[in-house]
């Protein structure tokens, strides 16, 4: 019975040391596996840090960018209609410039006319002609020229006139035409500004697993040793 009763024990201690090691040995597997789930989740939360704020550098370094690049664009189309206004008026003037010339040139030109008709009939009065229908044809036609001379400079006057309108209207086209090409080269590219990226998600931290009770085993032994007790006591 004495022998029994220590056999019994004996198996029952050993078979409670071995249930705490292997307890123990598993509480120290799952508490490493949470420790490595929680490092694992920690680094990918800071690398995603990371990279959001990467992103959001690089949006806002392309918005700005863009906001120099439009900038400059509306720069250009200013100083480009600056130069349009500037060739407009040039043409403008030159073709001011042609009108005044053929006016003055018309204006010399009827006063050389009636110069020469007023001559013409101090000449035919002064020829002691007597008075009479030859005398008076002859003033008429003198009269006469000087009326076609006239309604030609007239006419050459109407004309430079009209090209004058012609040439201002495709002066105000070209400028037209030429302002229109630089507004439409205008760029928008910052038309939107750039968001921030989402917050990243905290990860929730895993609480490692309470340590298990020793009364498990204890008492798997205690049976093992009253079952070894049992068999040799038979």
């Amino acid at each position: 019975m004495c022998e029994a009763t220590v056999l019994g024990i004996i198996a029952g201690a050993a078979q409670a040391g071995a249930g705490i090691i292997q307890q123990n040995a598993a509480h120290r597997n799952a508490v490493a596996q949470v420790n490595r789930s929680n490092a694992i989740a920690r680094q990918k939360y800071l690398n995603d840090i990371t990279i959001s704020a990467f992103n959001d550098q690089r949006k806002g370094e392309v918005f700005t960018a863009q906001l120099q690049a439009d900038a400059a664009s509306r720069q250009a189309y200013y100083k480009q209609k600056e130069i349009n206004q500037l060739e407009a008026n040039r043409s403008s003037e030159t073709a001011q410039q042609e009108l005044r010339e053929k006016v003055t040139e018309a204006m010399f030109k009827s006063q050389e006319g009636l110069a020469k008709a007023i001559e013409a009939q101090g000449t035919i009065l002064a020829s002691g002609q007597q008075a009479g229908q030859s005398m008076m044809l002859q003033l008429a036609d003198v009269e006469r020229q000087m009326g076609f001379k006239n309604a030609q400079l007239n006419a050459s006057v109407f004309d430079a006139t009209k090209a004058f309108g012609i040439k201002q209207f495709g002066v105000d086209l070209d400028q037209y035409g030429a302002d229109t090409r630089a507004y439409n080269s205008i760029s928008t590219t910052a038309a939107i500004a750039p968001s921030a990226s989402f917050k990243t998600i905290r990860p929730i931290e895993q609480a490692p697993p309470e340590k298990p009770s020793i009364l498990g085993p204890i008492l798997g032994g205690i049976a093992s040793g009253v079952g070894v007790y049992g068999q040799l006591s038979d």
